[in-house]
């Protein structure tokens, strides 16, 4: 068995949620590492500092037309180093990932697995950057099943 490093299993998983982003992260890297709280910034005033993980992510939840992509690890107790990413995009669509260390077959078990969680059948993986997308309509045209 192959391992391959940096594989990212994509699922567009609709309109942005935080409900959503907390299932795919309770999911795969129960017990995650909270973000710091600079991780990101409101547009309008880059130098506020939000007092919470929940607080950041339900602004950028809760604001319609901005972008913003986290990102959150889980340091013991993940064989696969999973990583969990959530990218708002500017049409307020979510594209939930993992990132992972595995091999195709374990690959395709996570993508497979993400796409139930979210009721999608739209995903992709890519090796090492995450796939190239404008929006959340982008990533349905590229990404939809033929």
């Amino acid at each position: 068995m192959e391992i391959t490093k940096d594989i990212v299993c994509q699922v567009y998983a609709g309109q942005k949620s935080k409900k959503t982003i907390d299932q795919v992260l309770n999911t795969f890297i129960p017990g995650y590492q909270k973000l710091n709280l600079d991780y990101a910034s409101k547009p309008d005033d880059i130098d506020s500092i939000f007092q919470s993980e929940e607080e950041m992510i339900n602004y950028f939840v809760d604001k319609s037309g901005i972008t913003q992509t986290f990102y959150w690890n889980k340091y013991h107790d993940n064989p696969n180093k999973i990583m969990v990413g959530a990218d708002i995009t500017e049409d307020d669509k979510l594209i939930m990932s993992l990132t992972i260390d595995a091999d195709k077959s374990v690959a395709l078990k996570f993508l497979a697995e993400l796409k139930v969680l979210l009721n999608s059948k739209i995903g992709v993986i890519s090796y090492i950057n995450p796939a190239d997308y404008k929006n959340g309509k982008d990533f349905i045209d590229k990404y939809s099943e033929a």
